[in-house]
């Protein structure tokens, strides 16, 4: 035993042998396939993870009673069920059903009860087809409620220019932001900030009783809203124009025309010059006799009765320069 390990040195063998080459590739596949498990384990944690989380988050579709949903506080639709192609829509929902549920959030006074974010007509729709409205129910702030609108005005066509510029002054009177309406209406870009103006000054130019009249007017852009506009003094007709108008909503060709052709109405009607009534003032004099005096804004008429006051006409014309000296004299008398 001595002979054999005489010339070894104790302290290599206490040093711990290397592993030989196959030793060593068992090893690494046995840690590459520990790691590769462990890594299979926690891929499925955190798929459990992630799918725990959807289904927390996910919101079911339900079905309401129509007839407990309200419209959102701020509407963007002028008339629904004046649009032509609205009964096509009622019946795309009575054949095929809701294909689009809506969105809803609870009203905290009203147990039960609901206010519409967006999907006004499907609402309108089954409440007219006395169905229950497909909708997803979800807690929103006002701010968010007006969001979410955004969602549906950024993919509608057919939003009429007079329409989005109503929806814009309601929100603007509400105190809302230009950045939040234009993300209510779908525009989220800056640069159209400048839009938002444009939409509120339009709007603020016509009461709003007289756009309701008139519907959405697809057809109508800016620049006839603002002719209309001009034709009204601060936002409010006159006593002679809302004559005009509510003469021109009781004929039969304002009952025929659609929203289009109603504004091309209300701008010719106050398009024409308004004829006052003259301002008529008996003048009673001695005798028993009256003359009459007619006013307008273009002159003044007296009426004398010649036959019961023989001479005073011609007297008048005689003395007419006369009397506008005097006058212009008191005038000047009393420039001083």
């Amino acid at each position: 035993m001595k002979s054999l390990f005489a010339g070894v040195n104790p302290d290599d063998l206490a040093k711990p042998a290397a592993p030989s080459v196959a030793d060593a590739d068992k090893r690494r596949v046995g840690s590459a396939a520990v790691k590769s498990m462990d890594r299979a384990f926690v891929s499925i944690e955190e798929e459990n993870r992630r799918l725990h989380d959807q289904l927390l988050s996910s919101e079911v579709i339900v079905e309401l009673d129509p007839e407990r949903v309200i419209p959102s506080f701020v509407n963007d639709r002028l008339d629904i069920e004046g649009d032509r192609s609205f009964q096509a829509f009622v019946e795309g929902i009575k054949e095929a059903g809701q294909k689009l549920p809506i969105l809803v959030r609870p009203l905290p006074d009203k147990p039960g009860h609901y206010q519409a974010a967006y999907g006004h007509r499907r609402l309108r729709a089954c409440q007219i087809l006395k169905r229950p409205v497909k909708a997803i129910v979800r807690a929103l702030s006002d701010e968010e409620l007006v969001k979410s609108q955004g969602i549906e005005n950024s993919e509608r066509l057919n939003l009429s220019f007079i329409e989005q510029a109503l929806f814009a002054l309601a929100l603007k009177a509400r105190g809302y932001s230009r950045e939040l309406i234009s993300e209510a209406l779908g525009r989220k870009d800056g640069q159209k900030m400048a839009y938002i103006s444009i939409l509120t000054n339009a709007a603020a130019l016509v009461p709003a009783d007289l756009i309701r009249l008139i519907g959405p007017a697809s057809a109508i852009g800016r620049p006839k809203w603002e002719k209309l506009g001009s034709l009204i003094k601060d936002g409010r007709l006159s006593p002679e124009q809302s004559n005009a108008v509510e003469g021109l909503v009781r004929s039969l060709e304002w009952e025929a025309s659609d929203s289009d052709q109603r504004f091309g109405l209300v701008l010719d009607v106050l398009g024409r010059p308004v004829k006052s009534e003259p301002d008529i003032t008996e003048i009673h004099v001695a005798g028993g006799h009256v003359i009459v005096a007619r006013r307008s804004s273009a002159a003044t008429k007296f009426a004398i009765p010649d036959d019961r006051i023989p001479g005073l006409s011609a007297w008048l014309v005689q003395r007419l320069p006369e009397l506008v000296e005097e006058f212009q004299s008191t005038q000047r008398g009393g420039e001083r």
